[in-house]
């Protein structure tokens, strides 16, 4: 194999501050200008920066240091390791370990997590390289007319089986951002669990908030779908409302913001987004997999409580509170709910699959997103893994 030096050399660089707690994108970006990288160059980084991330317990018990271990990388990405790299596999597979360093390299309790609730043969989905989705805005283009649109400019896409506006796009190197489709609010970046998470609203909801809104894009989402729904915004980082109001501009649609202390009437739907461990989207997020400990998940269930206690009082009688995450976990997903359901009497489970149905017309297929009364979204399809449980104010 021909190894680039040059570029093995940075690889090396950002392997020795892969656990200084920097997100991974920003520090390949600080790394990149400094090193004045070009396109391709920044991918060929990257993708096997990535790729070590998803492998790491075999790339560290392989590789005595950062230098060893980008080479290490390049020949296992390229498929063309060398003789010594050969005999170590070959090793590992004799001891029996390969399989849990290389195909389960996650820590113990999240592997044996993945394990128990979807199978071993889900590890190789998990390691897969998840694709770029959109989100038709339905308020300025249908999807079909975006779809052809974006063909003709190179993007090689197809529709999302359930929801009405998702395009998956095919692998490309291409930069959606730069182009005037996107610049017209066309459409946004948001993986199709997001969107359906987002058709779990009553269409007969005429107020909504969304206490946990961030950048905006369940509200965006929301606006999209419902044209008659007045959205209301908040986040305890106020600095993101100027965020929400440039993307609102733009999808051509009009989203309140409010800070907490602002906040005074009720909703027809309160909408959280809650925080979470993130490990529904491990697969555009590789690195995630390694953050995850018992001491956050411990933080994260307070937080989540809190929450749902919060702004539950905000739902109007008679109105909705949908609790959503993206993780697969139980303890941050079923038993907030149940430990809320078994506290406030006044609130019941509806049927996520039904409402779907409501929602999304001339669709079949739900089963597969849905379990119980909840939305719990699978692997082994084009999705992130999700969660979402719709309750109604009696």
């Amino acid at each position: 194999m021909r190894y680039n030096q040059f570029l093995g050399n940075i690889l090396a660089a950002a392997l020795e501050k892969e656990s200084c707690g920097d997100k991974y994108d920003i520090m390949l970006n600080e790394i990149f200008k400094a090193k004045r990288l070009g396109k391709r160059d920044r991918i060929w980084v990257s993708d096997r920066f990535f790729f070590y991330l998803r492998h790491k317990l075999f790339f560290d018990e392989v590789s005595e240091n950062s230098e060893i271990c980008a080479k290490n990388i390049a020949m296992i990405f390229e498929d063309e390791p060398d003789e010594i790299l050969t005999e170590k596999i070959e090793n590992l597979h004799k001891n029996g370990t390969y399989n849990r360093l290389f195909n389960e390299s996650f820590p113990e309790f999240l592997s044996n997590k993945i394990r128990s609730l979807y199978g071993s043969d889900t590890f190789s989905w998990f390691n897969s390289k998840a694709k770029t989705v959109l989100r038709t805005n339905l308020r300025k283009i249908s999807r079909d007319e975006l779809s052809e649109m974006l063909k003709s400019e190179g993007f090689e896409n197809s529709p999302t089986p359930l929801s009405p506006a998702g395009i998956i796009l095919e692998p490309t190197n291409k930069s959606l951002k730069n182009i005037e489709l996107f610049a017209k609010g066309f459409f946004e970046f948001q993986d199709e669990s997001s969107q359906l998470a987002s058709l779990l609203v009553n269409k007969n909801t005429k107020t909504l908030l969304e206490p946990c809104a961030g950048g905006g894009g369940k509200s965006l989402a929301v606006s999209s779908f419902f044209k008659d729904i007045k959205v209301t915004a908040s986040d305890s980082r106020t600095y993101l409302f100027k965020e929400i109001k440039e993307r609102a501009k733009r999808a051509g649609t009009r989203i309140e913001t409010a800070a907490f202390s602002d906040i005074s009437s009720d909703f027809d739907t309160v909408f959280i987004d809650s925080p979470c461990s993130g490990s529904g989207v491990i697969r555009r997020n590789p690195g995630d997999r390694w953050n995850i400990n018992e001491k956050i998940l411990s933080d994260l269930n307070k937080l989540q409580s809190e929450l749902i206690r919060k702004f539950a009082v905000k739902v109007k009688k008679g109105g909705e509170l949908i609790y959503i995450t993206c993780s697969f976990l139980e303890r941050e997903n079923e038993e907030i709910i149940q430990k809320f359901l078994n506290e406030n009497k006044d609130f019941s489970l509806i049927s996520a699959e039904a409402r779907l149905s409501e929602n999304i017309k001339n669709s079949t297929g739900f089963s597969e997103i849905t379990n119980d009364l909840y939305f719990r979204t699978k692997p082994f399809s084009e999705r992130d893994l999700m969660f979402g449980a719709v309750m109604k104010r009696n």
